[in-house]
């Protein structure tokens, strides 16, 4: 089995709005994406972070896996987006996000990138929007998820 760390906490907003309420992590927090409610940044330079639910080392380098579904708003050129996990202040590893139209991108991280995580209860995601000025196109984050293995057993 496996085991999913989602958004459930906002570290920092940013310019990022939420679709309703003021959490952003509510937003992007379901067990399968729903595209009804988004976090979006729309004509601005902007990070926000989420916090992301406490996980247990799964003790392996392999299976880890980042996932973010998101679309581009309007019809105009945007510049980039990407999602990056965080452990604390520490980026472990990030994905370009390829705007258009709703998708899920997925980062499998590298055995050198899991390893790297040393503290499964402070992980992060950091979404950031870099726009071409003059451009009114946005960017809607919808669904957040980090898959780990499953724990090992105790005592074995």
């Amino acid at each position: 089995m496996a085991q999913y760390a989602r958004p459930d906490s906002d570290v920092s907003a940013g310019s990022w709005t939420a679709s309703s309420g003021s959490n952003l992590y509510a937003m992007v927090d379901e067990t399968s994406y729903s595209d009804s409610d988004y976090v979006s940044a729309v004509r601005a330079d902007t990070t926000c972070e989420l916090g992301l639910s406490n996980v247990t080392d799964p003790v392996s380098s392999s299976g880890h896996v980042l996932r973010v579904r998101h679309a581009k708003t309007g019809t105009g050129s945007m510049g980039t987006c990407s999602a990056a996990l965080k452990q604390g202040a520490t980026t472990i590893a990030t994905m370009s996000c390829t705007p258009g139209a709703a998708q899920t991108q997925e980062l499998t991280l590298s055995a050198a990138e899991a390893d790297a995580i040393t503290d499964y209860s402070d992980l992060r995601v950091a979404l950031t929007a870099d726009w071409i000025s003059g451009i009114v196109t946005g960017w809607q984050v919808t669904w957040v998820e980090l898959e780990t293995p499953d724990a090992p057993a105790a005592g074995g």
